[in-house]
């Protein structure tokens, strides 16, 4: 499948809160590693809707990322994302700047050092975050003016989404999402854990300790189902 980049639109006029200056849509995009790492001049934000991959910066150093995670990129800020090489992802993204941004920044709603966000149930937020990118830049004051407060409750909405785990738990999260999604389904609860990173003991200790289910020794498939409760 062939990879599609298209930009929805560009703006450098903005008012004195900011301006969304380019947002865009990505299919099937291929791994691209830069060298040395990106640095952007503004904000950004990415919704990771297909495929999965990683972030890396020299601060908080690499994480996964899946489906349904949102990435906000801090200027100034030397960073990577993107799918595996082989790998593709399909995201949307936007990118923005100026003092309301600045101050979201300010006040923890933009960190550079927390940049990863999931959200879910993901198609209203692809919806919302689509919607957001695809329509045509308002051309008065007032509209650009209500558009970037639209865009930045949209930030503190994100940002209001139960943090995710810590980077050494990540895999735990994934599991509990994957477990969650087909309670019926014949996992093997070793593979689960092989998928996470872990020896299968120690993720049945980590899973508990994050997620507050008890794992059998065995990895029988047998607790997918009493795994509704604290997986809902």
């Amino acid at each position: 499948m062939s990879s599609v980049v298209r930009i929805s639109s560009q703006d450098e006029v903005g008012t004195r809160l900011g301006r969304v200056r380019t947002t865009g849509f990505v299919e099937n995009g291929p791994a691209f590693v830069p060298r040395p790492r990106r640095v952007l001049e503004s904000y950004a934000l990415v919704l990771v809707h297909a495929g999965a991959g990683s972030y890396v910066d020299d601060e908080t150093g690499s994480r996964p990322i899946a489906p349904g995670d949102v990435v906000t990129v801090s200027p100034g800020w030397p960073h990577w994302y993107g799918p595996p090489p082989g790998g593709t992802w399909s995201e949307i993204f936007l990118v923005f700047d100026g003092p309301l941004f600045d101050a979201l920044a300010v006040e923890g709603v933009l960190d550079a050092r927390d940049p990863i966000r999931r959200v879910a149930p993901l198609k209203p937020w692809r919806d919302r975050v689509a919607e957001l990118a695809d329509r045509v830049r308002p051309g008065g004051t007032t509209a650009r003016r209500r558009e970037l407060l639209e865009l930045a409750a949209l930030l503190v909405d994100v940002r209001g989404e139960r943090p995710d785990v810590e980077p050494v738990t990540r895999g735990i999260g994934l599991a509990r999402d994957r477990l969650a999604g087909d309670l019926g389904a014949d996992l093997d609860l070793r593979d689960v854990a092989a998928s996470a990173g872990l020896p299968y003991e120690t993720f049945r200790k980590q899973f508990r300790a994050a997620v507050g289910a008890r794992l059998p020794r065995s990895g029988s498939t047998g607790a997918s189902r009493r795994l509704e409760r604290c997986c809902a």
